[in-house]
């Protein structure tokens, strides 16, 4: 270790010319090992499946604390907030890891051992079977220590569950003595199918139909089963018995109280199934010169091009009691009118709700929650809410903020708190089911075992499902309550994705009923209303779940899968993705939708607070910034671009959107812009997730957050100045 950093830090300092002649000599000297070496390189390639495992096994935990903390570190974290969750838990990463490293380092001993049967290779020792075992509970140590660190740092916050040390304790006792149960099973299983000659003649029958020189390496020079193939045979029914029960007992439900297995479980139980069945097709195809994932891509692939495999979402047919449609800009005037006294200066508040995973849905809940609570805004404030224009996790905010909504049109006090709790439930469990089990089996060229409507999205909807007090509310429900005006109108954000329209899923049809006589917003938004349309207005027979329409708002690239309706009673099967792709802050639906309302002149409206809930700090830009080596560039560089694109682009043409709005209309009526936007860490050392999963530590941040801004603690004092004007309007 010392002479590569020695030998790094020699190659930092010398010039361009001299750094070529260095490489080639280092490249010549690697030609020399590879020919001097080549039957130990032949075994690498040979065991190059079980190996690549068994890297990810031990490097898995410091790519995701060093390298990727915002995406995958809070897999190592598991639910600290109630004792029994945390003891299952624990015992499942055990229990995982250990089936894990045991799989990589049994087939990594058949290849070993029988690679000279099978391929013509000087023949190497097979491990004793007590190394097996110390080398397979190695592989599984770094993920289940660094899971066990990492929740004992989690249980240090004042939140989590008290005295956390017995728990743990317990956890790893019972995680252990199970992973240990099960690997006595597996013992017990190659116990009885070398006792038995009819297991061992099955075994050798179904070799047998394979052609003679295939069968070499499943079968030794007297005919009998190669070393080792009962033992991978015992550990996979074993295996396999495990992944069927894990399927129905852990499957994603409805109900927030259920014990949920971990996603760190699920990306074991992957790793698990992927060595056994790459390393298997490898050992056999490389007898043939077969490129092992080439054909795993093309199997992969005829599974979704001949079979039809899709990812779907339900449309259901429109309840038959469904209230007659009405104009959106009526219903509004409506709400208003209702919670706005006759004498009173009419004030339209409407929200932009910005997308961002469940750092969004956080500091979405926890802001249109928390301005109810400021004594200077308070219930009046939310009855001026007309719409709300949300896009991805601010989907979800929206979502459970609307869904604790009374009869007065506003959530009641005691369910302010909840609102928050449901909006930062880990979410990524359900998602880890959905990649193991359905799409795993549909990727790997299974789809015919798993149901047509089951996948990750909709085990990330139903684990969603579960957080709502209304669980069964649909866009038919909510539209009877919108029409009464109790609702502010809902619009979750989403994108068509074969002509790249916005995508704007509400209970209201949302189009003019002459597009062509609408006036434009803005001259540099033309044709605006052309390139989005309501989910109304493309199935006005049709009607989908809340849950439903959140998550297809919030289709988090590869967390969710881009999907299209189930229902043969429709034509239109549009795929729909993320809203964010479009704008992932709801600026431009809302500028569209209040100039529309404005023009419209429905009802006498003087003020409007134009309202956009940012989830995250406003990028700073810099002159001076670390430079990546080229061929990192060349890797990332464009997905890097297309992202902080979408931030920084995005939020300067809002903005200027929002002032040509503001323009246009400054004579007639009074267009006051607000941004919350989340505050920038003053000790920086808070680090926004982009996963569905927030640790205490980061929902108490969130929390904190806030708090700085309701307390007039942050330098810009946005919502002092939100109550300074609504005050003024006011008299």
């Amino acid at each position: 270790m010392l002479t590569f950093y020695l030998c790094m830090s020699f190659m930092l300092n010398i010039d361009r010319r001299t750094k070529g002649i260095v490489l080639s000599l280092l490249f010549t000297v690697l030609g020399l090992l590879l020919t001097n070496f080549y039957d130990k390189w032949q075994y690498i390639f040979f065991l190059r499946m079980p190996i690549i495992v068994g890297l990810i096994l031990v490097f898995f935990p410091l790519i995701a604390v060093k390298l990727l903390p915002s995406t995958l570190k809070n897999l190592f974290v598991l639910r600290t907030n109630v004792k029994g969750q945390l003891i299952g838990q624990l015992i499942l990463v055990i229990v995982g890891s250990t089936l894990a490293g045991m799989a990589t380092i049994l087939v990594y001993n058949v290849i070993l051992t029988n690679a000279y049967l099978r391929f013509e290779v000087q023949q190497k020792q097979a491990l004793p079977e007590w190394l097996l075992y110390i080398n397979g509970i190695i592989l599984s140590l770094p993920i289940s220590i660094t899971s066990i660190i990492l929740t004992k740092k989690e249980n240090q916050h004042p939140n989590s569950i008290k005295n956390h040390h017995v728990p743990i304790l317990i956890g790893t006792f019972l995680g252990v003595s199970i992973a240990a149960l099960l690997l006595t099973i597996s013992n017990f299983v190659q116990y009885i199918l070398e006792s038995h000659p009819l297991p061992k003649q099955i075994l050798l029958n179904l070799i047998y139909l394979l052609p003679e020189p295939v069968r070499n390496g499943y079968i030794d020079h007297s005919n009998n089963l190669a070393p080792g193939q009962i033992a991978v045979t015992a550990f996979l029914l074993v295996m396999l018995g495990v992944y069927i029960a894990c399927y129905f007992i852990l499957k994603p439900q409805a109900d927030s109280n259920r014990f949920e297995a971990p996603a760190l479980f699920y990306v074991t139980l992957i790793l698990t199934v992927l060595v056994l069945l790459l390393s298997g097709m490898s050992f056999f195809l490389d007898y043939s010169r077969i490129p092992v994932l080439l054909l795993f891509l093309i199997i992969s692939i005829s599974g979704y091009l001949f079979l039809g495999v899709d990812h779907y979402y339900v449309l259901n047919d429109e309840p038959s009691d469904a209230i007659k449609q009405e104009d959106w800009k009526d219903i509004v005037c409506n709400r208003i009118k209702t919670y706005q006294a006759d004498n009173e200066i009419k004030t339209l508040v409407v929200v932009c709700a910005s997308g961002g995973g469940i750092q969004a849905a956080g500091w979405i809940s926890r802001v249109l929650a928390g301005l109810q609570e400021q004594s200077k805004l308070g219930i009046n404030f939310t009855q001026a809410i007309g719409w709300i224009s949300a896009v991805s996790g601010g989907s979800i905010g929206t979502m459970y903020y609307l869904d604790r909504f009374g009869e007065h049109g506003y959530p009641e006090e005691k369910d302010l708190s909840s609102i928050f709790d449901s909006a930062v439930k880990d979410s990524l469990d359900a998602v880890g089911w959905g990649l193991t089990y359905p799409d795993l089996l549909r990727f790997i060229g299974l789809p015919f075992l798993v149901p047509k409507m089951e996948d990750r999205g909709t085990a990330i909807e139903e684990d969603w499902r579960g957080e709502l007090k209304h669980k069964k509310a649909s866009l038919a429900s909510w539209r009877i309550k919108v029409q009464q005006g109790k609702l502010p109108i809902p619009i979750f954000n989403a994108t068509l994705v074969e002509d790249g329209r916005r995508f704007l899923i509400s209970p209201i049809t949302l189009e003019e009923d002459n597009p062509a006589n609408s006036i434009s917003p803005i001259t540099l938004q033309d044709n605006i209303q052309s390139k989005s349309i309501s989910f109304k207005k493309l199935y006005p027979d049709f009607d989908i779940n809340i849950a439903t329409s959140a998550r297809l708002s919030a289709t988090f690239p590869y967390v969710s899968p881009v999907c299209r309706p189930d229902n043969p009673k429709t034509q239109q099967n549009f795929h729909v993705a993320d809203g964010g792709y479009f704008d992932n802050f709801g600026v431009c639906t809302n500028v569209q939708l209040l100039d529309e309302f404005l023009t419209a002149k429905s009802c006498e409206i003087n003020k409007v607070i134009f309202l956009r809930v940012n989830a995250f700090p406003e990028p700073v830009a810099s002159d001076q910034v670390p430079s990546a080596p080229g061929w990192i560039m060349e890797v990332i560089g464009s997905l890097q671009a297309l992202l902080n694109v979408r931030s920084s682009t995005q939020t300067d043409n809002n903005t200027v959107s929002v002032k040509l709005l503001q323009e246009k209309w400054r004579d007639k009526v009074d267009i006051a812009d607000f941004a919350i936007t989340f505050p920038i860490d003053i000790d920086k050392k808070y680090t926004a997730p982009l996963s569905w999963k927030l640790t205490i530590t980061q929902k108490e941040e969130i929390k904190r957050a806030w708090k700085r801004l309701s307390q007039y603690i942050d330098k810009e004092q946005v919502i002092k100045k939100i109550e300074e004007k609504w005050d003024e309007w006011k008299h």
